[in-house]
């Protein structure tokens, strides 16, 4: 991983710009910074997400948030509002954010007050279960769709911030090793948030309700703040950029412009749009097995371990895969993955309540498949001054896709869930599909995005 053993690809600038000798120099100047500050990057950026990732287990959205909220209502339609608030909040402010930074040169510090607007969140979250759980859950239930919007707004426009930081931080040749150790290391620690999670859910004698939930929501705040410090670490090699969009009207159009005449394009988004479709149904895993076989509290913790666990050793596949084959073979593996994972929750009440286990690993490793393949892929098509449009685009043409979680919430009582489960698996064949059809732009250059 030494920073000399392999040479930095040149980075494109954008069509019909002029080399002016100091852009040159600029441009020069960052390759170089780029590679003097590779170690320190690689490891602060290692420290930032990993325990982004233990934060996300402790206030999992598929685990530990769907059966917190069962405890607050007996409504299925708010088992899924929060996975549709989290998909809608996070991608409603990715073009905005976009414009407003395209020419910034540094972007790490918009970045750093948005982190800090997450962990604080699930703090102020913490204290109002601890406090008001018990006598007010109308309340609490309210102050969480209220706190979790704000957070994943927060997010939306920090996955724009952060792929930029990202792309310049690690070179294109070294993201996959990156994001594959970054992942596997942070699930592999996740594994053991969830035995955390068994042992407070687990022991009501010792963690009653609704002490364990706050704990929980304090450990996830704790581990977001060491995120927030491996971030502040970083340092962000500057890059020329300049503005490209004269105002926001024209940075959509040109946004539609590139998904209208770019059909690789399209064919990732579609690819996409069909996994996250799929995984509209996790939410409702942990529920369905506590109806279906009645599981008790702690095997919450085990579901979440087992889906810590899949994202940790598929990572291993994941970025081997995607350094020597290219993300395309990454999207086709996380297509199957999510394929298995329904199909193994259909079985598991007729077959077996052990494989509700798989289940969840084959989820785990559908979502850390999604996160490496989509977004290498993405950033590998982009040029560096299209790139925070190009993944704000991506994220907001799927914006109808993040309500189908509410959808499904509202069509439990009146379809069955082996039906829904059966047609989660029939989504990511349709996925795997649009995926064959990819061209990896590292192999062909007609697979990049169009100017």
């Amino acid at each position: 991983m030494s920073p000399s053993a392999t040479t930095s690809t040149p980075l494109p600038t954008a069509p019909g710009s002029a080399e002016l000798p100091e852009r040159s120099q600029e441009i020069a100047q960052f390759q170089a910074d780029v590679e003097r500050f590779y170690r320190r990057n690689f490891l602060a950026g290692l420290v930032h997400g990993v325990f982004f990732q233990i934060a996300d287990a402790f206030g999992n959205i598929h685990t530990v948030l769907p059966t917190f909220v069962a405890t607050l209502t007996p409504s299925m339609v708010a088992v899924g509002l929060m996975a549709a608030v989290q998909g809608v909040a996070q991608v409603l402010p990715q073009m905005f954010t976009a414009y407003l930074l395209e020419d910034r040169p540094r972007k790490k510090p918009y970045l750093l007050w948005i982190i800090t607007v997450r962990w604080v969140s699930w703090l102020v979250l913490a204290w109002l279960t601890y406090a008001y759980g018990a006598q007010r859950p109308g309340l609490v239930l309210g102050v969480l769709v209220t706190l979790f919007s704000l957070f994943a707004l927060a997010g939306g426009m920090g996955a724009v911030v952060y792929a930029d930081v990202f792309a310049k931080a690690i070179p294109a040749e070294r993201r996959g090793r990156f994001t594959g150790l970054r992942q596997l290391i942070g699930y592999a620690l996740a594994i053991g948030a969830g035995y955390v999670v068994k042992l407070i859910l687990g022991n009501p004698g010792r963690f009653p309700y609704p002490s364990n939930y706050a704990l929980i929501f304090l450990l996830s705040a704790g581990t977001l703040l060491i995120a927030f410090t491996g971030f502040a670490l970083i340092r962000e090699p500057v890059y020329p950029v300049q503005r490209v969009s004269r105002s926001l009207g024209e940075l959509l159009r040109r946004a539609w412009g590139l998904a209208r005449i770019n059909a690789n394009f399209r064919r990732l988004l579609w690819a996409r749009a069909l996994v996250t479709a799929g995984l509209a149904l996790a939410p409702f895993y942990a529920v369905y097995a506590k109806q279906a076989v009645g599981i008790d509290p702690g095997t919450v913790g085990l579901y979440l371990s087992a889906q810590m666990a899949g994202a940790a050793l598929s990572n291993l596949l994941w970025g081997w895969m995607g350094d020597r084959f290219g993300n395309r073979t990454v999207i086709l593996g996380t297509s199957v993955a999510g394929g298995l994972a329904p199909l193994l929750a259909l079985a598991a009440p007729w077959i077996s309540p052990l494989l509700f286990l798989p289940a969840f690993f084959f989820l785990g490793a559908t979502i850390s498949g999604m996160r490496l393949g989509f977004p290498n892929l993405l950033l590998e098509m982009a040029s560096v001054e299209l790139r925070p449009t190009c993944v704000a685009l991506q994220n907001t043409l799927l914006t109808p896709v993040t309500l189908l979680p509410l959808l499904v919430g509202g069509l439990v009582s009146a379809v069955s869930y082996p039906v829904l489960l059966l047609s989660g698996g029939l989504l990511m064949a349709a996925s795997l599909w649009f995926g064959l059809g990819l061209q990896d732009p590292r192999h062909r250059g007609e697979g990049a995005c169009l100017s």
